[in-house]
């Protein structure tokens, strides 16, 4: 026997406990009308929505099921209302956010970006209503299963993976389907996370533009190996665009692989009197191995042009805004946390912080 429509309604409702009842004609569903259906408080349905983990999973969706139901849509107005409302009190405590970094002997300047971004992300996080705990990791010593009961006894529901110094498979480091998960850097590789990483590609294409603009026209790039993947070529393919339009010479870049400056003496100085580059990109770790081998050792000044500028040094150069790359990152992931949402990202999402051009006051990219 077939059975009829308010036959198998009546059935919905002895299944799903949730009487059946509609806002009157004309009227937008409230969370009221929802709070009615689905048998709960107000407050039970706000925080169900925005699928805070105070709600039991069944809760929040049997709540879902009957915001559907009544057809209810959040108010935009009303929700910026509330956000204003809420930004004006004292945060009260959300979570545990756990920030990840690895043992490593990286040089200055690449531990200033990393503590820089951390700043941000920590600052952010705080006033947001997150404490932070920062785990210095170190995967010859910790296991899996070690380092996610460490986290979860902490109450961490979120990780940060900061900018690292060298590539790094992460796939095998936690279980990542208990955490949500945003990497500010394109180190941790084999996570399908979201990502805050500098505007790579703009940031040479701001810095050629100003050396264009200072009368440069044989610009060399040279970074070391581990910058190379870390930025995923962009600084290559923008060049070699570039060079291929016929803006600047067609100069080949060098990656750098050694710190010896007595190895470098043998790549670096066949490069320069074969091609001779009146500038040089490059990256704030490489620019200490380079010091002594430009200038007058080549029998003129060679400009140098940072791609990752401090904000302060005798070097003109782009500004990547770690801090506001480590603000952001907290932005997606304390949202992520309030949603519910863990583990991989079905479809992951790369947001880039544009860089500042900073230059010294009347100099050109000199050395």
């Amino acid at each position: 026997m077939v059975r009829q429509p308010e036959a198998v309604r009546a059935s919905f409702r002895m299944k799903a406990k949730i009487p059946l009842v509609s806002p009157p004609l004309g009227r937008r569903p409230s969370l009221a009308d929802v709070a009615k259906l689905a048998g709960v408080s107000l407050m039970t349905v706000s925080y169900a929505l925005r699928n805070n983990p105070k709600i039991s999973t069944a809760t929040r969706q049997r709540v879902q099921r009957a915001a559907r139901k009544v057809g209810y849509v959040p108010h935009p107005e009303i929700g910026r209302l509330m956000h204003l409302l809420r930004s004006k009190r004292m945060p009260s405590y959300q979570a545990t956010l756990g920030f990840l970094s690895f043992s490593h002997d990286a040089p200055s300047p690449s531990h200033r970006y990393t503590e820089d971004v951390i700043a941000g992300a920590k600052s952010r996080a705080v006033s947001l209503g997150y404490t932070v705990d920062l785990f210095n990791v170190d995967t010859a010593q910790l296991s899996q299963t070690r380092l996610t009961t460490m986290l979860k006894s902490r109450g961490i529901r979120g990780v940060l993976i900061p900018p690292l110094p060298a590539i790094e498979d992460c796939a095998q480091l936690l279980d990542w389907s208990q955490f949500s998960i945003v990497a500010a850097t394109y180190s941790a590789q084999n996570l399908i996370v979201n990502r805050v990483v500098p505007y790579h590609q703009n940031n040479i294409m701001l810095a050629l533009a100003q050396l264009k603009k200072q009368g440069y026209r044989r610009p060399g790039l040279v970074l070391t190996g581990n910058l190379v993947r870390r930025v995923n070529f962009a600084y290559q393919a923008t060049l070699a665009l570039h060079q291929q339009q016929g803006e600047f010479a067609a100069i080949p870049v060098v990656t750098l692989d050694s710190d010896y400056p007595e190895k470098l003496a043998g790549t670096i100085e066949p490069w320069v009197r074969q091609f001779r580059p009146d500038v040089i990109l490059t990256a704030e770790n490489a620019v200490q191995k380079l010091g002594a081998l430009l200038g007058p050792r080549f029998g003129t000044k060679i400009g140098v042009c940072l791609l990752d500028h401090s904000g302060t040094g005798p070097y003109a150069g782009v500004h990547q805004h770690p801090r506001i790359i480590g603000e952001t990152a907290v932005d997606l992931l304390a949202g992520q946390v309030q949603r519910g949402e863990v583990g991989f990202e079905e479809h992951p999402r790369v947001t880039m912080v544009e860089g500042r051009w900073f230059e010294q006051a009347g100099e050109k990219c000199r050395g």
